[in-house]
């Protein structure tokens, strides 16, 4: 599905000869990122790799084999606010360039008040997750786990400023073609998309990747009640079911290629689509599963039954936080599709009944 690509390779898409696609390398087990290059008015790049030495290097090595500085950058678009995406926006500005940095509104506060601890969510994601049924001491214990871990690292990123908050609906305008932005929730609440519809070209970020898909988040967006809601719960940003209508919307439009941050060049954009689609409708009937044996007895389970009726195996400490977010994503779209009843238990646990 997907084709390796070199360092920099210069114009991916004939139809777009000024767009080139830059390699980084990142510190983490899915590999490199890749970001992109538009030598355009004005010279823009989209997505900058994390702050790191060796990242730095590259980037400058690309540059220089297009004759370029790294301190004449004038804008960055941003496709979403994790650290392999914004990382180097303030060491380009510390380097001299004079940019304007472009995110959508949903995720500007987080580029803004960037920290490694507000970017682990560690608080916020505790709050959820002991609604949700994960007990006091695993939730104390890992907290200690992620911050002994952010005082070991050096930073990937920096707080920076934000010039343009984006919306669904806005250009990124250029001397000979735009770029359409696709609002596409899911993996972050502000990632967004770029399309170009001429060449019939799509900027993914990490919405759609070449060799895997992405993880989605959960958290409250306030601390009061949500309007309407019959249980009186917290609004929530609902990362999975958001991320698969994300993905739906994509259905029957006329991409001819999708450029990713991950995963080379991806040639058959509607079969990509598909195959995320499918990655989390399987993991969602096995959650469906999980949650019938889980409940088998009560005729109702808590999230965390179900993540410890689906990984016996795994240490809770390292392995709990994404995978209990698949849970929390995959419960959400169930009752979202009427598959499932939520009403609340002892100890103001939510807990969930399979609706036959």
């Amino acid at each position: 599905m997907a084709t390796a690509a070199p360092l920099l390779q210069r114009s991916p898409v004939p139809e777009l000869p000024r767009l080139h696609q830059i390699v980084l390398p990142t510190p983490w087990e899915i590999g490199p990122v890749q970001v992109y290059l538009v030598e355009g008015d004005p010279l823009t790049l989209i997505d900058t790799g994390v702050a790191r030495p060796e990242s730095r290097r590259a980037l400058e090595a690309a540059f220089d084999q297009l004759g370029l500085g790294l301190e004449e950058v004038e804008r960055v678009v941003l496709t979403h606010h994790h650290t392999d995406h914004m990382g180097q926006v303030q060491a380009l500005r510390d380097a001299g360039a004079d940019l304007a940095l472009w995110v959508h509104e949903d995720d500007a506060e987080d580029v803004e008040l960037y920290s490694m601890e507000r970017d682990e969510r560690i608080e916020v994601g505790n709050e959820l997750f002991r609604e949700y049924g994960v007990p006091e001491d695993l939730l104390a214990r890992q907290a200690a786990h992620i911050r002994a871990w952010i005082e070991r690292e050096p930073p990937l990123c920096a707080a920076t400023r934000v010039e343009r908050r984006l919306r669904g609906g806005d250009r990124v305008p250029f001397k000979d073609f735009e770029l359409e932005v696709i609002h596409a929730p899911g993996h972050t609440a502000g990632h967004v998309l770029l399309h170009e519809p001429r060449s019939g070209t799509l900027l993914t970020g990490d919405h759609l990747m070449g060799q895997a898909v992405p993880f989605t988040e959960s958290y409250f967006l306030a601390s009061t009640a949500a309007p309407g809601d019959p249980l009186g719960r917290r609004p929530c940003f609902r990362g999975l079911p958001a991320y698969l209508g994300s993905l739906r919307g994509l259905r029957g439009r006329s991409f001819r290629r999708i450029l990713p941050a991950h995963g080379g060049i991806i040639d058959r954009p509607a079969r990509a689509i598909e195959e995320a689609i499918l990655f989390y409708s399987v993991r969602i009937q096995r959650i469906e599963r999980a949650l019938a044996r889980a409940a088998e007895s009560s005729g109702a389970a808590s999230a965390w039954a179900v993540w410890q009726a689906l990984f016996p195996k795994l240490d809770p400490l390292t392995q709990m936080r994404t995978r209990m977010m698949m849970v929390i994503g995959g419960l959400d779209e169930l009752e979202a599709c009427g598959r499932v009843r939520v009403e609340w238990g002892p100890g103001g646990i939510l807990l969930h009944a399979p609706i036959s």
